[in-house]
């Protein structure tokens, strides 16, 4: 199983303007997950905080909670991703999965918990390259996750990360 912090991971590829919404960029890292399971067999959990998915003010900005190769989930209003993940990996048993964050003081927790954190997909998409028969969607010239969000996308992020880490 390999956990992937939603937010984290789309907000760390920003730096070129893609001009997508946060639903769109939602949409595009669940559909790149898929590909990856797809060829490599593995399982993934998005987790995205669940106070961003209300702040965007967007009854269609929720992507249900799904199961299947790719599974996504919410956290609840008031709680952050951070704080979802390590409730969920503190059930499980040691090194039975692994995160995809560059948040560094969550990857020091998740190790401290016994898991291996990962700053970005790029080891996995290396070993899925060569089976497909072509790039994944949303693949850069430079291996990154995602080109960016739009300046839109990425100050409601902001906005709402505030707002989790105060609540």
């Amino acid at each position: 199983m390999i956990l992937v912090d939603g937010y984290n991971l789309i907000g760390e590829e920003a730096g070129r303007l893609s001009g997508l919404s946060l639903e769109k960029e939602r949409e595009k890292l669940v559909r790149r997950l898929e590909q990856l399971s797809a060829v490599s067999g593995e399982r993934f959990l998005v987790v995205f905080d669940g106070s961003i998915q209300v702040a965007e003010n967007s009854s269609a900005a929720k992507i249900p909670n799904r199961q299947g190769p790719v599974a996504v989930a919410f956290s609840k209003s008031g709680q952050t991703a951070d704080s979802w993940i390590l409730k969920y990996l503190s059930r499980r048993p040691k090194r039975s999965a692994i995160l995809v964050t560059r948040d560094r003081e969550l990857a020091k927790k998740v190790k401290k918990l016994g898991f291996n954190a990962e700053p970005d997909l790029s080891r996995l998409e290396a070993k899925a390259e060569p089976y497909l028969s072509q790039p994944l969607a949303g693949s850069s010239a430079g291996g990154g996750l995602f080109s960016s969000l739009s300046r839109q996308s990425r100050e409601a992020l902001a906005q709402a990360r505030k707002k989790s880490k105060n609540s």
